[in-house]
């Protein structure tokens, strides 16, 4: 396995650095529009989110070799999380629609989707990687190459 960790690194970077852009984006959406707007449930929501997302970044960071699985499994959960607080209808606490029923500017729902889409998107380059490695829960050396990563697709 010696030398996977800067595969992963190379082939999870960039993806990460778009998904953390659009999380920053989100994020300061959020601040901008005033927190205390936003329901309490989409606030602890956007916690665990950042928490989760914290976690895989850093392993992809360090290059662990666990870290395609817990991006292909983190950051699709990240992306139907959002996806479902604010592009359906109000459907509960968890709730904060902005496109169906609009209860801030397009601004704010343009934020989200680009998080939605940052958040697929690097989840689906950890699953092209996991998909490569035969499924397995640690990367092996040589899996992350061009046939496994974005580049590939």
């Amino acid at each position: 396995m010696s030398g996977s960790g800067s595969a992963v690194r190379t082939a999870l970077g960039w993806p990460a650095v778009i998904f953390t852009a659009t999380w920053v984006i989100h994020t300061a959406d959020h601040v901008r529009r005033g927190t205390e707007t936003t329901p309490d449930g989409v606030i602890w929501g956007g916690t665990l989110v950042a928490v989760l997302a914290s976690v895989a970044l850093t392993l992809i960071a360090t290059g662990h070799p666990i870290a395609p699985m817990a991006t292909a499994l983190v950051f699709p959960a990240i992306a139907i999380g959002v996806a479902a607080s604010h592009l359906l209808p109000d459907w509960g606490w968890l709730s904060e629609p902005l496109l169906i029923e609009p209860v801030a500017d397009r601004l704010a729902a343009a934020a989200a989707s680009l998080e939605i889409v940052g958040a697929a998107y690097l989840g689906w380059c950890g699953l092209r990687i996991v998909r490569a490695n035969g499924y397995r829960l640690l990367v092996s050396a040589g899996q992350t190459g061009p046939d496994a990563g974005p580049a590939g697709a």
